[in-house]
């Protein structure tokens, strides 16, 4: 199919749709706005439907093998129809929202896939394998974005979730491997490459390569094909980071939630080449209590890496504050 679509016939396979899911009384509720609606949601879906083709060598390029079979697909094309219709500007009662929904799970039921309506996605997007693919309520994705199966953009709760703004945003031609979490209200820049299986719980900056070395987030950009490894303790009332690392770097303590810890400085006492060791000092006694387990995290002008939960440094912690951190968890 390559970039010519036929429209006529994405509009009737829309129609079809439609009428396959919904009930009599549900079209005819539509019915005021169906001529728009159908026209507005075939454009985007032929855009989706091009830059899946283009961007997947195993369709060999054929549009149409994609929207007739694709099962990922079902569920970008259902959102398309089920996010105009959570969007009518005339919703004087719940009624357009229930179809909405009601389209949303039929995406969900043939695909596998979970795109709430309010969902705010751009332009060309492929949601490629997309069985077990979450995608919140408040979740916003730029323009050329391409996403693997098992992919959850959600909160960073689990239940009782607060409203607002609590599901990630994503920039311009982002890609996520499959298996990947992000987690939060957190921004995710243009350009940002996220391997599989990756956990993000904090703010990726554009033209970041993400990946997961065991427990360790690592983010470098594009310009750098450097491994970096780096290794963090606490030990006999010292902070150490080992590994590639210089006294350029920064070293910051971060909360369970990936949030820095205020009211503690990090003095350096050593500064070598792979070694760097710090003492700890409370600067701010009347702060919250910081909630366990504590990470680190270390920047540089190639890259950024989160510790998760090094040894001994929630302990250390806990002595600097004199007092005992709330924990999370059991």
């Amino acid at each position: 199919m390559g970039g010519f679509i036929d429209m006529q016939l994405l509009h009737d396979e829309l129609l079809t749709h439609l009428i396959k899911t919904l009930t009599p009384a549900q079209m005819k509720q539509l019915e005021p706005h169906l001529a728009p609606l159908i026209q507005d949601a075939a454009q985007a879906v032929a855009e989706d439907l091009i830059a899946y083709a283009s961007r997947d060598p195993a369709s060999r390029g054929r549009g149409e093998l994609i929207l007739e079979s694709y099962a990922s697909f079902k569920a970008v094309l259902y959102y398309r129809l089920a996010h105009r219709v959570w969007n009518f500007p005339d919703q004087t009662d719940e009624a357009y929202a229930h179809i909405a929904s009601h389209l949303s799970n039929q995406g969900k039921m043939l695909s596998g896939a979970d795109i709430h309506p309010a969902a705010r996605i751009g332009r060309r997007f492929v949601l490629d394998h997309g069985y077990g693919t979450v995608i919140g309520e408040t979740c916003e994705i730029g323009n050329d974005c391409y996403i693997l199966c098992g992919v959850t953009l959600g909160a960073r709760g689990i239940a009782n979730n607060p409203d607002g703004k609590r599901h990630p945003r994503l920039g311009n031609n982002v890609e996520i491997g499959s298996g990947a979490r992000v987690l939060g209200y957190v921004l995710i820049g243009d350009n940002v490459f996220i391997s599989p299986s990756c956990v993000i719980t904090q703010d990726v900056p554009a033209g970041t390569k993400v990946k997961v070395v065991n427990q360790i987030q690592m983010q470098k950009n594009d310009a750098s094909e450097h491994s970096t490894y780096l290794g963090a303790f606490a030990l006999e009332e010292r902070l150490h980071v080992v590994g590639e690392i210089t006294a350029g770097h920064k070293v910051t303590v971060l909360d369970a939630d990936f949030h820095p810890l205020p009211g503690l400085m990090l003095e350096p006492t050593v500064k070598e080449r792979h070694h760097l060791q710090f003492r700890l000092h409370r600067i701010e006694p009347n702060n919250p209590l910081p909630r366990l387990p504590l990470n680190l995290k270390v920047c540089g002008p190639e890259f950024e890496i989160t510790l998760l939960s090094p040894p001994g440094l929630s302990a250390m912690v806990r002595s600097v504050l004199q007092a005992s951190p709330l924990i999370v968890g059991g």
